[in-house]
């Protein structure tokens, strides 16, 4: 009883905070909105004592990048760290991945997930997003909510000449040599209210400090004008900035109950079918609005909150949609997929839908980073 009215707080709290809104006194709104000024004073005292040297970071022997954002959730953080390992790799650098590995069950202070082919833990226990990295077998991933401690172990472990930090814009504990900041293109900066009645982790003003270059993802198509983004341009005066767009794919597929290769689907096949969706994302409409981009015929969507792990009853809920509903298929995303028992018996065919990043100046990119690794 009480879990439950918890969990409807939380979403009524996840709502407002995504939400333009004008508070009314004594109402939830207010309350929240008066929590977040004491956030935002507690976030520019936290960067002042970093900035007098109050506190002090500390630094590995090796590169370091971060790839993060300033408001929670939902920027592409994950997809941008794999597209930058892989490209280091084929730069001919030996990347490792540190995540904070959010919810994950781990009790160490810093776990090694993959050493780049084998997997050594379960999501449950590495977070979901680290283990989705870790499944792509392209490069180690390590977990630790300390990264400077969770670098040393993949150090130790790896030999790295570049770690990528996922999601490490304010984890300043750590010295980066390169941060580069990610901005939703469609909505950057949410309700521009602070934690927990919006979604900022910092201003854009305090990030501008500390930005090497900007990355815009999401971005609608390659057609679309610089101006839409010029105001948040401005924010950033003199930053490289850089458009991303968010490229689907069929990351793995289930049919007749048999775990078919990555290979075997080409995206155009979901054109036209008869689909329930379901998803746990910090976005889940960000994966509604890919289904209709490939014109798919949504029939539900079933969403659920970031990070959740599923329940029997949960996909006793999916299938019994797809049936009622005569579903072709039912569409998941790969992070989802993290999170699934593999020996579930689905109601129709499964189709996992992975994201990759696409730069519209992908040379003009790698420029930058080479730039900036030999710069150090």
């Amino acid at each position: 009883m009480f879990e439950k009215y918890l969990n409807k707080l939380e979403e009524r709290i996840t709502h407002i905070s995504g939400s333009n809104f004008k508070p009314g006194v004594f109402s939830l709104e207010w309350f929240l909105t008066g929590i977040s000024y004491g956030y935002g004073l507690g976030v520019w005292f936290r960067l002042w004592l970093y900035k007098k040297g109050i506190l002090k970071q500390k630094t590995l022997p090796c590169f370091v990048i971060s790839i993060g954002n300033i408001v929670v959730g939902g920027a592409g953080k994950t997809p941008v760290a794999i597209y930058v390992a892989n490209l280091l790799k084929e730069m001919g650098k030996r990347p490792v991945v540190i995540s904070r590995g959010y919810r994950g069950k781990y009790k160490d202070h810093s776990v090694i997930v993959s050493d780049g082919d084998r997997i050594f833990i379960e999501a449950e226990e590495s977070g979901d997003e680290p283990y989705m990295m870790a499944k792509r077998r392209s490069f180690p991933v390590v977990v630790g909510k300390d990264r400077f401690a969770a670098g040393i172990r993949a150090i130790d472990a790896f030999k790295p000449d570049v770690i990528v930090l996922d999601d490490g814009f304010q984890h300043l504990k750590l010295k980066r040599d390169l941060d580069f900041l990610l901005l939703d293109y469609s909505n950057p900066l949410g309700n521009k209210r602070f934690l927990p009645a919006g979604r900022l982790r910092e201003t854009p003003q305090a990030s501008a400090q500390r930005a090497d270059a900007l990355i815009f993802t999401r971005s609608p198509d390659e057609n679309i004008s610089v101006e839409s983004i010029e105001e948040m341009l401005s924010l950033y005066p003199g930053c490289p900035w850089f458009k991303t767009f968010h490229k689907p794919f069929v990351c793995q597929q289930i049919v007749e109950g048999l775990i078919l290769k990555e290979d075997t689907t080409d995206i155009d096949v979901l054109n036209g079918r008869k689909a329930v969706l379901f998803s746990g994302l910090a976005d889940n409409e960000s994966f509604y609005r890919s289904a209709l981009k490939l014109n798919v015929n949504i029939l539900h969507h079933l969403e659920f909150k970031d990070h959740y792990y599923y329940k029997k009853p949960d996909i006793y809920l999916i299938n019994s949609m797809a049936k009622k509903m005569g579903a072709d298929l039912i569409l998941t995303t790969e992070k989802d997929w993290t999170k699934l028992e593999k020996d579930i018996q689905w109601g129709a065919n499964l189709i996992v839908i992975g994201i990759q990043i696409e730069f519209e100046y992908p040379e003009k990119f790698k420029d930058f980073l080479i730039s900036g690794i030999e710069k150090q």
